[in-house]
């Protein structure tokens, strides 16, 4: 029996190790479908009628223009009942795509009467901030909230992603360090 049992936990351990492997390649293809993709928060819906507008006028405000043919497609998502849509834009260049993510640092001084000028001051005063995300899958999400909670929580210096990538310092002069698990944040 213990040479069954035996048998039984590496044929066990064997195809956990295989799951976690397609897993992993499964997360990586999704992720790679994902790569010409953007998100921008904070945009009420009632200030505008087309979210690629929304992004030329971003893009613009940005100092990175982009014209409607950089763009392959945009659309609002749903978050769920009583929370405004946030925007997704797929990108026809990677290198685009990477030209308008890297200038989102800029938007942590704008407002939204600067990219709608004509919004009502009630309006400017209730939105919230700005910001830009990669359209990550659900488990990089998860693993950037991990990550953003630790830096929050005075555990990490800092963490951003880039082309789907997770990235975290520990420290301000550190070197960054790749994540690829919870197992990763857990050993920092």
């Amino acid at each position: 029996m213990k040479l069954e049992l035996q048998e039984l936990s590496e044929k066990f351990n064997k195809q956990k190790s295989m799951t976690d492997e397609l897993y992993e390649s499964l997360d990586d293809l999704e992720q790679y479908s994902r790569k010409n993709s953007l998100e921008i928060h904070g945009v009420p819906e009632d200030l505008y009628t087309s979210a690629e507008d929304v992004v030329i006028k971003l893009s613009e405000l940005l100092n990175e223009p982009i014209r409607g043919e950089d763009i392959d497609v945009t659309h609002k998502i749903y978050r769920g009942k009583n929370k405004p849509r946030n925007i997704i834009v797929k990108f026809i260049s990677c290198k685009k795509k990477t030209a308008f993510y890297k200038k989102r640092t800029a938007l942590k001084n704008m407002r939204i009467s600067q990219l709608f000028p004509h919004c009502l001051a009630a309006t400017a005063l209730a939105s919230k901030r700005l910001y830009i995300n990669e359209n990550l899958t659900p488990f990089r999400r998860y693993l950037m909230k991990e990550a953003n909670q630790m830096r929050k929580d005075g555990m990490l210096s800092s963490v951003w992603s880039m082309d789907g990538k997770i990235y975290v310092n520990t420290s301000p002069d550190g070197a960054a360090s790749r994540i690829y698990s919870k197992e990763d944040l857990d050993n920092l």
